[in-house]
């Protein structure tokens, strides 16, 4: 079995990448994913990524992480995929696991695992035991960091809608809950087990809900994406609650929420 680490990075990022990056092991390959806005962006490679015969590097102009990580996706090779940001420190063990796990239980399309900060504090609330995914779970929302796929699976298939998330203007979160929605729809078999792939400083945008009118938007387009027209009532619902718990106003989140409902209906993937 083999596995490609997907390393999605932007402009300044990419001077982390080597220490994202493992020492060579068999049967993991790095494919390196690196967005730019500015051609002075790419004197900023390391030379020493050129050197590693485990890794891949390419370039594209643009940004967007949903985009991004599409990409890199479509350079994918191996049997099993797992995505991997510029800031993120891979577990030694990882691979190992990732790759053990999947040959244990062939008859999953998707793993999700664990992730913790870079001082192994857990980055949510993961439960203790393993479960089959049938939907986002209630307790915490799943990341893209956390999940391994089997390539066969996703490729050509589930995507991320590059409406959502980092590096968008609109929709600024929520690209993992629609990839999910569609993983769903598409009769793959998703399961969870509680172990720790990565470590990563990544902050959960959508802890800014009540104070960031993105990730607002987002959660209005997420319920129209999931539930249509039934959207409308679930955001007032959300939005009055919220107002009543004394966590925001009633009308900007309200509007907000509208304003992401909207654009999803007039716009396609």
């Amino acid at each position: 079995m083999t596995l490609d680490i997907l390393i999605c990075s932007l402009n300044k990022g990419v001077v982390r990448i080597q220490d994202v990056l493992l020492p060579p092991q068999p049967n993991v390959h790095y494919i390196v994913s690196y967005q730019y806005t500015d051609e002075r962006y790419l004197d900023l490679i390391p030379q020493a990524l050129g050197a590693r015969p485990d890794v891949s590097v390419y370039t594209y102009k643009g940004q967007g992480l949903s985009a991004n990580r599409n990409l890199a996706l479509d350079k994918a090779t191996a049997d099993i995929i797992m995505y991997a940001d510029d800031d993120a420190h891979i577990l030694p063990e990882t691979p190992s696991l990732v790759m053990r796990r999947f040959e244990e239980n062939p008859q999953y399309d998707v793993l999700f695992f664990k992730a913790s900060t870079y001082t192994d504090k857990p980055l949510k609330n993961y439960p203790d035991k393993d479960f089959d995914v049938l939907a986002m779970p209630a307790l915490y929302t799943i990341s893209a960091l956390e999940m391994a796929c089997k390539r066969q699976s996703v490729q050509g298939f589930i995507r991320f809608d590059e409406r959502f998330g980092l590096g968008t203007k609109f929709l600024t979160c929520g690209e993992e809950e629609v990839w999910l929605e569609d993983a769903l729809r598409a009769g793959l078999k998703l399961h969870y087990f509680p172990d720790k792939i990565i470590e990563t400083s990544t902050m959960l945008k959508k802890s800014l809900i009540y104070i960031d009118a993105g990730v607002q938007r987002s959660r209005g387009a997420i319920a129209y994406y999931k539930h249509g027209n039934q959207a409308w009532w679930t955001s007032f619902c959300f939005a009055l609650q919220s107002a009543k718990n004394g966590y925001c106003h009633f009308l900007p989140l309200m509007r907000h929420l509208a304003e992401g409902i909207r654009y999803m209906k007039r716009t396609t993937k």
